[in-house]
């Protein structure tokens, strides 16, 4: 039997302070870590920094959200990050959904699709035209939260490919 998703209220969804630095940077190297990438907690001590710095600059240069469990307001349950492109496909300005993590501990409460909708709602009052993402390949969860809030499958692989001599390993 599934744990009951918690109350919206409940949930308490904000932009990043400097203070959550630490924490962002170990919930970013866990999910790199799931996906099988080999990265470095210092490394991504450095993207969450910047991550705020750019999430809390206006206009934001990316955004970025972290979910509280209202009560527990110093621990982060779950993140969402995204970044701006251009879009042939929407024919316009549109999100790219970097990440979006919840800690195991507050997976299947509703934080995950809370942290979706205040993206959307937030991308809708800015004129975004679209937002893409991907999910992990057998990520059953995944796939079920982004149909229920009406995203679409593509019929696309994902590569990457890394520049020799960036500082990244």
């Amino acid at each position: 039997m599934g744990v009951a998703p918690r109350e919206p209220e409940e949930i308490v969804i904000d932009e990043p302070t400097g203070a959550d630095v630490d924490v962002m940077a170990e919930l970013f190297k866990e999910d790199m870590d799931a996906l099988g990438v080999d990265t470095r907690l210092e490394m991504q001590r450095e993207v969450a920094r910047a991550v705020v710095e750019e999430a809390t600059s206006r206009p934001p240069q990316c955004l970025c959200w972290v979910a509280r469990v209202r009560g527990e307001e110093s621990q982060i349950g779950g993140l969402i990050l995204a970044n701006f492109n251009w879009s042939l496909k929407f024919a316009g300005r549109a999100l790219w959904i970097e990440t979006l993590y919840v800690t195991p501990t507050q997976r299947r409460k509703g934080i995950g699709a809370r942290l979706v909708e205040t993206m959307l709602d937030w991308a809708e009052e800015q004129e975004i035209r679209g937002v893409d993402l991907e999910a992990y390949r057998g990520n059953t969860p995944a796939s079920i939260l982004y149909r229920s809030l009406g995203f679409r499958r593509l019929g696309r692989e994902r590569f990457y490919f890394r520049i020799e001599g960036s500082g990244y390993l």
